[in-house]
């Protein structure tokens, strides 16, 4: 063993000499055989909602206790400095639109809670909604989608830091409310305008506090826009007599381009696929829908857009990794055979967009964003230049067809919008501000060798000319749902961890998009471990490169990234100096109890099956504790307004590690008793968080 190595647990035990542990949480005896497999989990009553009061009383008691601790780090108030200028030092725009002369976009201003609604058009620049002007809890915006003319943009607010609530339809010449749907509705579920009178959207049939999961049995909702109001009546779902069957879990959508006669269903949830329908919009607006199938989940349907009124393109992975463009005709009558328009090849395809004149082919190498333009979508394929390496956000048709309006964001540029128009692009003047010192960051890719040779991608980000000496480095992956790490990201709420001097290693572990579809396919479910060896890999790429060594690296796991950090963590102790799992799903066999969990099946396996149930221990962080030999210190933070993971994991993962680890390593539980998962969230919030999370991350790097 390396000498560094053998040492490490006397330079993790240091940092904590004198910390004073949680409070212990209550135990309580429970066992049980699954697939058999015995389960110990003496915390199981956490997840009882008749024993709530008593959870949120150790939660209390165990964040007043963390919150001392992470009060009195010396770094603190540097890092609080920092996060606030860079997250002050100017406008950022984000999530633009276009729709008939009509420019809309987020705005949000120097020391601003929360982005505001703004547009632009012949009459000037004007707000249409700043929620950060409302009284009481956090109101942030969700979600908004402008008529295609337009005069109309429904907008969703979420309650208190959540992604929780419900649309409004403005008038955009005074901001006035016209209309307000009824339907509770969740942050990821957009509005669709089916016609200037007709719009959609997917509404929850449970209420939050009902004791059912509200992201089960939801249903796509047709509402009419009358001068008497909005007449809303079901359109796709399990309540609609004779339609489709849906899974509870699943999730239906209609969405319309918004001209023609085809109108398209959608089941969809936490996976890499969708099941696609057609109907007509004179059916669907009479209540008379007849649904027929497009695609099903074997299809491997990733994106898809109607290119005039019959041309159905669709991006498929199902024979090819990098997936392959399709197109067929659909009319009211008849669907046509699947011809082949872009075959495979290196760049891995990702998302559609159609306007009047051809189609937008949008796709990744290794993270980075590239554009295809096929005028009358056929012909070759015409490269779209972008001024800069990166990621395209937000990418739409202006709701007239003419041209798509998307953003760029580089790992030193931070996000600027602009307009295409056949291959040609023309920047629109909504440049964010991007804090100075980030301009002068250096990204600097290179690739990890896992343990069974497969050759990782990552990227190193630091200041140039940065010391030779190894420097505080946070690696974080993620490994869920084909999403990529390693796309060009420059962040005020990260720059300033770099700034002080450390860096960030971001791992295109399996079970992302990096590189395709079977990429996705080899990290996760049972293959999770795969992405686990991944993850240690970049830490060790990280520190054979001098970046980092075993006592300044710190490895993060976000979300689903909880099923990869923790894990790696355990596995590999010795390559770490902290674990920072950020509302974190952490008990993953257990999916089947927490809401928000049967839609994450498809993904992370069904715990219902035996193959399931095993998968989901390959990946469960809190299981993993019981037989495991080391922790690093390990800060874990929580959301108590989450809809999206529930707080009971943390809260579980927590109390076990600080039982067995406690009197040996720092477990600390930093508990938000007013925001979520982080989105919607305020800026002092997460400025907050970032604080508290980079102070304790450099004391754990820096301890000697």
């Amino acid at each position: 063993m390396n000498a560094a190595f053998s040492i490490l647990p006397l330079l993790l035990g240091a940092a904590i000499a004198n910390a004073a542990p949680l409070p212990p949480a209550p135990t309580e005896a429970f066992v049980e055989d699954r697939f058999g497999h015995d389960i110990d989990d003496p915390y199981r009553w956490m997840e009882d909602p008749a024993q709530a009061a008593k959870l949120q009383t150790w939660m209390t008691e165990a964040g007043a206790a963390t919150r001392a601790r992470l009060d009195a780090l010396p770094e603190r108030a540097a890092f609080e400095t920092l996060l606030k200028a860079a997250t002050r030092a100017g406008v950022s725009y984000g999530d633009t639109k276009s729709a008939s002369g009509h420019l809309f976009f987020l705005q949000r201003d120097p020391g601003a809670a929360v982005p505001k609604l703004v547009v632009r058009d012949g009459a000037g620049e004007r707000v249409l909604l700043d929620t950060a002007t409302r009284a009481g809890a956090t109101q942030a915006i969700a979600s908004y989608a402008p008529s295609p003319d337009g005069t109309l943009v429904a907008v969703m607010v979420g309650e208190g830091g959540g992604e929780l609530g419900r649309f409004a339809i403005l008038d955009v010449a005074d901001g006035r409310e016209r209309y307000r749907l009824d339907g509770m509705t969740f942050g990821d579920f957009e509005l669709f305008w089916l016609a200037p009178d007709l719009v959609a959207y997917t509404r929850m049939t449970h209420a939050p506090d009902s004791g059912v999961d509200p992201l089960l049995d939801t249903q796509a909702m047709v509402v009419a826009l009358t001068p008497q109001g909005a007449v809303e009546r079901i359109g796709l779902g399990n309540r609609l007599e004779g339609g489709p069957t849906f899974a509870p879990e699943e999730f239906p959508v209609i969405i319309g381009p918004g001209r023609g006669e085809l109108v398209f269903g959608y089941g969809f949830g936490a996976r890499a696929d969708a099941r696609v329908l057609v109907t007509s919009l004179a059916a669907l607006r009479a209540g008379t829908p007849t649904w027929r199938p497009l695609a099903d989940y074997s299809d491997q349907l990733a994106t898809d857009a109607l290119v005039g009124e019959t041309d159905y393109y669709f991006v498929s992975t199902r024979e090819a990794s990098n997936g392959a463009l399709y197109r067929r005709k659909v009319t009211g009558d008849a669907i046509g055979t699947i011809e082949t328009v872009m075959p495979a090849g290196d760049l891995i395809l990702s998302d559609l967009v159609a306007t009047r004149d051809g189609l937008y082919v949008m796709g990744t190498r290794d993270g980075v964003s590239q554009v295809l333009y096929l005028a009358g979508g056929d012909g070759t394929p015409q490269a779209v230049a972008l001024p800069f390496e990166s990621e395209l956000l937000d990418a739409s048709a202006d709701g007239d067809g003419g041209s798509m309006v998307f953003g760029l964001r580089g790992w030193t540029t931070t996000t600027r919008a602009f307009r295409a128009t056949g291959a040609r692009i023309d920047a629109l003047g909504l440049d964010s501000a991007t804090w100075a010192p980030t301009q002068a960051f250096v990204a600097m890719r290179a690739e990890a060798v896992s343990r069974d040779d497969t050759r990782v991608p990552m990227v190193v980000l630091r200041k140039p000319g940065a010391a030779d000496a190894p420097v505080p480095t946070f690696v974080e992956g993620y490994g869920s749902y084909g999403v990529l790490t390693t796309s060009p990201l420059s962040s005020p709420l990260l720059a300033p961890w770099v700034e002080r001097g450390g860096a960030f290693v971001f791992c295109g572990t399996r079970g992302g998009g990096e590189r395709g579809r079977a990429w996705h396919e080899a990290g996760r479910e049972a293959h999770k471990p795969n992405a686990h060896d991944d993850l240690a890999a970049c830490a060790q790429q990280a520190q054979a490169m001098g970046v980092a060594s075993p006592a300044t690296t710190l490895v993060m796991g976000t979300s689903a990234g909880g099923l990869l950090a923790p894990a790696t963590a355990m596995k590999h102790p010795e390559l770490f100096a902290g674990l920072m799992p950020r509302v974190a799903v952490l008990n993953a066999s257990r999916l089947e109890a927490a809401p928000n969990g049967p839609n994450q099946f498809a993904e992370m396996g069904d715990p219902r099956t035996q193959a399931g149930f095993e998968a989901l221990l390959a990946q469960d962080a809190y299981v993993m504790l019981e037989d495991a030999r080391d922790l690093p210190d390990t800060l874990i933070t929580v959301g108590m307004n989450d809809t999206r993971v529930v707080p009971w994991m943390a809260a579980k993962f927590a109390a076990r590690a600080s039982a067995k680890f406690g009197d040996r390593r720092d477990i600390l539980l930093r508990v938000d008793t007013a925001q979520g998962h982080g989105i919607g969230s305020s800026q002092d919030s997460q400025v907050a968080e970032l604080a508290d999370a980079f102070a304790w991350g450099w004391a754990q790097a820096t301890s000697p």
